[in-house]
């Protein structure tokens, strides 16, 4: 994500230079008020100089904050697309392991947190220049009483930094990771609202433990932060008062009168920069805020790389064949989230225009070698081939296949792979045959609606499927929940209609009823397939035999 700041790095510097010397003319018209203080000019030419600096500092300060503004705005667009489009090259293990709440607080706090460091940089530079144009004109002054001041505000603000803001940065850290974890919960009463408005039992335990406790930790660490924050602030202000007033001593000893315009000088200016420095301490809360926010994106190992999108010309067309030689798969014991389950190794071939189903127990790693085989999860080893031809592309293998998961998303739009006009008429037919014609119109490609119930919703999916007008279709147990209607429609009239369009079909099924249909049936246990029957061709080969049909 640092990739923004270092795009962005001309600008940056040119933001800063303006604001540097917006931050010198403002000490320069101190400067001029202090002299005329002092010597009591009030002509014109002082009148002027006063009003050029004036015009010169507001001239350049409002041109740094525009150029400001709209770096801010570009920047925060940009480390936005970057995180959407390292998040839609996750592969599906990924996003599994990584976590829809950490994933959504990277997006809604962490991004926002980088932005906000980039807005603020130059106003750090401008009160750091506005510090150092203070302490050269003091140095000017007295070096001695600059030196003595130096020295003591160093300490003092090390202390503030070190021994006190410091505890304050880890009570902000403590405060990110209850984000993360409250983020989980409000997806759990986002996603759960159904189970928990039917335990109620279970909706006050969920609220009062699981949700009170992370809000409450993260309201104790932004109170300590807040605390520890604050100390630091007043120390500092403490600290100049405190710095101010050995001065006075100090002068006494040295010989200079607290009266003399030395000291007003010093005090003058001191009392100038609680201001900017006031600026800067609170700047390092956006730094910190930042610095987290950049850890937490580096830790996704998110691609943020310019990639061409993958184009279905690069692949093998048309395409005839998908071989596994040798495939395996691990889930490895992660959190104790899950236990470690392999599949593979795989050997099976499979060619267009077949119904293979996938069989076997729950737990039988059906689903699994599916999202193998369809390249949502990366092969630990062996080799895919596609057409005789061995898999290099990931991305463009993936554009082969449309698939209906039990976590499916239905997305409004239905867009076909190959760039080709969407025939309106067909999809008319679709939604008929569908019987949904009364629930939902398709309008330029758009459904009206996907507010519909689960079975219905599950109806869209398919028809968003299948104008995709892929190579190859998985379905995980699709019709385990529709009524008996558009089972028998799934098996015996939509599978049947993409192997006459030349499609594979790859479905996981447990509807014994339908085994008959299918070209392959691959029968899985313990991650491995136990046994492959061609059920159609037996089937043909005894309706061509007279004594077997008779039998």
């Amino acid at each position: 994500m640092l990739d923004i700041i270092n795009q962005n790095k001309k600008r940056i510097i040119l933001i800063s230079a303006f604001s540097a010397l917006a931050g010198v003319a403002n000490i320069g018209l101190l400067f001029l008020v202090n002299r005329n203080m002092h010597t009591g000019t009030r002509d014109m030419q002082s009148a002027l100089e006063f009003v050029s600096v004036l015009v010169l500092m507001v001239a350049i300060n409002f041109s740094s904050q525009l150029m400001l503004s709209r770096l801010g705005a570009v920047a925060f667009m940009r480390l936005r697309d970057q995180l959407v489009q390292g998040i839609s090259r996750l592969t599906s293990l990924q996003m599994e392991r990584i976590g829809r709440p950490k994933l959504f607080t990277a997006i809604t706090k962490d991004v926002p947190a980088v932005n906000d460091l980039i807005i603020v940089l130059p106003n750090y530079v401008f009160n750091v220049a506005v510090v150092v144009s203070c302490l050269v004109y003091l140095a000017l002054v007295s070096t001695l009483l600059l030196v003595a001041l130096v020295v003591f505000l160093g300490v003092a603000l090390a202390v503030a930094k070190f021994g006190i803001a410091e505890r304050g940065r880890r009570r902000f850290e403590i405060r990110r990771h209850a984000e993360d974890e409250l983020f989980r919960c409000y997806q759990a009463i986002i996603d759960g609202s159904t189970e928990l408005k039917f335990n109620r039992r279970r909706q006050e335990q969920f609220v009062k433990q699981e949700v009170q406790e992370h809000a409450e930790k993260y309201r104790d660490a932004t109170l300590a932060a807040e605390l520890y924050w604050n100390i630091s602030r007043n120390w500092t202000t403490a600290s100049i008062f405190a710095g101010l007033a050995g001065l006075l001593f100090i002068s006494s000893l040295i010989g200079i009168g607290a009266g003399s315009q030395v000291i007003s000088t010093f005090v003058m200016v001191i009392f100038y920069l609680l201001g900017p420095l006031a600026t800067i301490m609170d700047s390092s809360r956006f730094t910190q805020a930042a610095r987290l926010g950049i850890q937490r994106l580096d830790a996704l190992h998110l691609d943020v790389t310019s990639k061409e999108s993958a184009d279905l010309t690069a692949i093998a067309r048309p395409f005839q064949s998908l071989s596994v030689r040798g495939l395996t798969f691990c889930y490895e014991k992660t959190d104790g989230h899950r236990e470690r389950f392999s599949v593979g190794p795989l050997d099976l071939d499979i060619y267009r225009g077949e119904l293979v189903y996938l069989v076997g127990g729950n737990g039988s790693g059906k689903t699994t070698a599916a999202k193998v085989l369809s390249g949502l999860y990366t092969k630990q080893s062996g080799t895919v081939l596609v057409n005789g031809i061995e898999v290099i592309d990931q991305e463009a293998y993936l554009q082969y296949f449309s698939a209906i998961f039990q976590d499916y998303y239905l997305f409004e739009h239905l867009i076909p792979k190959r760039g080709q006009e969407l025939d309106e008429r067909a999809v008319a037919i679709w939604v008929e045959k569908l019987n949904l014609t009364d629930k939902v119109r398709v309008e330029n490609g758009r459904l009206s609606t996907t507010s519909l119930s689960y079975g219905q919703r599950k109806r869209l999916a398919l028809l968003v499927a299948f104008f995709e007008d892929s190579d190859i279709y998985v379905f995980d147990e699709w019709a385990a929940d529709q009524d008996q209607e558009f089972r028998e429609f799934f098996y015996a009239e939509f599978l049947p209609e993409l192997k006459r369009l030349g499609k594979t079909v790859l479905a996981i099924s447990h509807d014994d009823r339908y085994f008959h249909l299918a070209d392959k049936l691959m029968k899985f246990d313990g991650g491995v397939i136990v046994s492959t029957t061609h059920p159609m061709a037996e089937r043909r080969a005894i309706d061509a035999d007279p004594i077997r049909a008779k039998v």
